[in-house]
């Protein structure tokens, strides 16, 4: 993956699940992919889904396993992540 489309992808899967989590890491998830902390970014909207048990589809969750293995982020919390589907 190439830098421009892993931020592309981000920002994507940021759009989706921004209604999805709360109030507590949505700007703490905006702001960092605001300053081009895309890293922070990631790993931080993984945590809150992770944390909030927010429920995801496979699809989104697929999305954020390729953003984490970008980043060589360990999967652990992601994989702990239920989906609807």
């Amino acid at each position: 993956m190439e830098v421009n489309d892993y931020i592309r992808r981000t920002l994507r899967i940021i759009d989706q699940l921004a209604p999805k989590i709360s109030p507590k890491y949505l700007p703490i998830v905006r702001d960092a992919a605001g300053a081009g902390a895309w890293d922070l970014a990631i790993t931080t909207l993984v945590g809150a889904v992770w944390e909030e048990g927010v429920v995801i589809t496979m699809a989104e969750k697929d999305a954020l396993r390729e953003l984490m293995e970008y980043l060589q982020e360990p999967l652990t919390r992601l994989e702990q992540i239920r989906t609807s589907d």
